[in-house]
């Protein structure tokens, strides 16, 4: 399909966005249901409240582009590419994000259910305020990716590099970090309640001030 017909649609269901850049758009407000996009560009445009709904992005990227209150649900990210890009409250419901890079970008005060991150790099990325429920972080590789005042709980962290990563004043309810590096990370006022520590040291982090354990 061509990107002005594409555009001017609300609703997509079974359908698929290919091979187009979107810029400088107001993509806002969409619906995606058992859709495909795949190697599509989001430039400098707004695409605020997305719906989307048993869908897969593969090779799509977002530049310097405000992605606000969007709703994703078993959807499945694949080599997306976030640069500068504002993510803010928004939902992720039983949702897998793989093979991810994101720099410089915001995904402050949204929540993730069920979700899976592997194999993804993200560097100076902010989370700040978020809410984890019965997540997966396994082989991520984070340089100072922020989570402070956020929640965690029945999660897990495996075989991950969390380096200069920030939890301060982070919760953690029963959850494991298992075979990670913390090097440089940052646990100031964080609080542990039944989090196991497996194959993992917390004395590689650079701030430990005042962690409550229970």
């Amino acid at each position: 399909m061509k990107p002005e017909k594409n555009q001017k649609k609300t609703i997509y269901i079974r359908d698929t966005l290919s091979d187009m850049a979107i810029a400088g758009e107001d993509f806002s407000g969409k619906r995606l249901i058992e859709s495909h996009i795949q190697s599509v560009r989001f430039e400098e445009g707004r695409f605020r409240y997305l719906r989307a709904q048993d869908s897969k992005f593969k090779n799509v990227s977002f530049g310097h582009a405000l992605c606000e209150g969007g709703h994703y649900q078993d959807c499945q990210w694949e080599e997306v590419m976030i640069q500068d890009a504002l993510f803010t409250a928004n939902h992720f419901s039983g949702c897998t994000i793989a093979k991810t890079t994101a720099k410089l970008s915001s995904f402050g005060f949204s929540t993730f259910h069920k979700c899976q991150f592997r194999d993804s790099s993200f560097s100076e990325v902010a989370f700040s305020g978020s809410w984890w429920h019965d997540c997966l972080f396994e082989r991520e590789d984070y340089f100072f990716v922020r989570f402070p005042s956020s929640t965690f709980i029945d999660t897990r962290f495996v075989e991950c590099r969390l380096q200069k990563a920030i939890f301060r004043a982070a919760t953690f309810i029963r959850c494991s970090f298992e075979k990670c590096t913390l090097d440089e990370a940052v646990f100031h006022k964080a609080h542990f309640v039944d989090t196991k520590w497996i194959d993992t040291d917390i004395n590689q982090a650079a701030n430990r001030d005042e962690v409550r354990y229970d």
